[in-house]
């Protein structure tokens, strides 16, 4: 008899298992891409930031305007651009010579007034008395030919196609150096001083500025000038003074000598005056305020005053 049992069902297949292990370069793509997140992130972040102060510090205002946190004024002056005057047809620059002659009009190498300072009044023309009872039919004597120091001929600034200049011309014999007496005034004719010219003005604070130019013959005559214009012991506006044995005046070119005056307000001399030769001219700096000068003020002015005439 024939058995009718069937065949044993098989075995399914085994499924094949699919997980792997990392591998250390799949790791090492995948820290390196969280990397990248976090610095494009942080750069992100930063850039906001930075965004953001920089509009709250637009806003602000200058420190200098913040009450409490100004920065007190020192006394330094806020001049315009500075600009040499042009040089006569065929003329070269004082540095092209061995000894330094100025030839361009010593009234353009003056100092322009600062910001906010009042130019100074020119002082009157000497004039002869008048006489008692002029006759009718009497004319004034032909008025003296001026000097070339006290030339009245048009400044530059009113003759088309030249810069106006900053300064005046004043009679070599007087107002040429602010002296007390007619000692040192004598050494400018014996020095042959051949012109000068004036520059003042008055600051905000009061401190009042006089400037001179001395143009002489050589840098020999000027040299002597120098030397015996330093054995004054005052001018118009400083009654005595003493050498200055520890101030820094740093110039251009040539020597400089500086006295302060014995009368001091608010630990400041009332006075400061200074002389710089550099070449065939020698400018006298004189600063003067009842208050006191401050030293910043006179040093910038030497400064500025010495490197235009280099």
């Amino acid at each position: 008899m024939s058995s009718d049992t069937a065949p044993p069902a098989a075995e399914p297949p085994a499924t094949a298992d699919t997980t792997t292990e990392p591998t250390a370069e799949t790791k090492a793509d995948a820290k390196a891409d969280r990397r990248r997140r976090w610095q494009v992130g942080a750069a992100v972040l930063l850039t906001v930031v930075t965004g953001a102060a920089t509009a709250v510090l637009v806003t602000l205002p200058e420190r200098t305007d913040v009450p409490g946190l100004a920065t007190p004024n020192d006394g330094r002056y806020a001049f315009p651009e500075l600009t040499l005057p042009p040089l006569p047809s065929g003329a070269s620059a004082p540095s092209d010579y061995k000894v330094r002659t100025h030839a361009a009009d010593l009234r353009g190498l003056l100092l322009p007034l600062p910001e906010g300072a009042v130019a100074a009044t020119p002082p009157p023309a000497a004039t002869p008395p008048p006489a008692a009872t002029p006759p009718p039919a009497a004319t004034p004597p032909p008025a003296a030919s001026p000097s070339p120091a006290a030339s009245t001929s048009p400044s530059p600034a009113a003759v088309p196609g030249l810069p106006p200049v900053p300064g005046r011309w004043v009679p070599c014999d007087r107002d040429a150096m602010l002296a007390a007496d007619d000692a040192y005034t004598l050494r400018l004719t014996t020095d042959a001083c051949r012109g000068a010219a004036a520059q003042g003005w008055t600051a905000a604070d009061g401190t009042r500025t006089e400037l001179r130019l001395l143009r002489f013959g050589t840098g020999d005559e000027a040299a002597d000038f120098f030397s015996g214009a330093l054995r004054m012991t005052a001018s118009k506006d400083i009654a005595s003074w003493h050498l200055d044995v520890d101030g820094k005046y740093p110039i251009a070119f040539g020597q400089v000598d500086v006295r302060l005056s014995d009368a001091q307000a608010g630990g400041m001399p009332t006075g400061r005056i200074g002389w710089v030769q550099s070449g065939d001219v020698v400018a006298v700096v004189q600063l003067t305020n009842p208050r006191g000068v401050p030293l910043q003020a006179f040093r910038q002015v030497v400064a500025l005053q010495s490197g235009l005439l280099a």
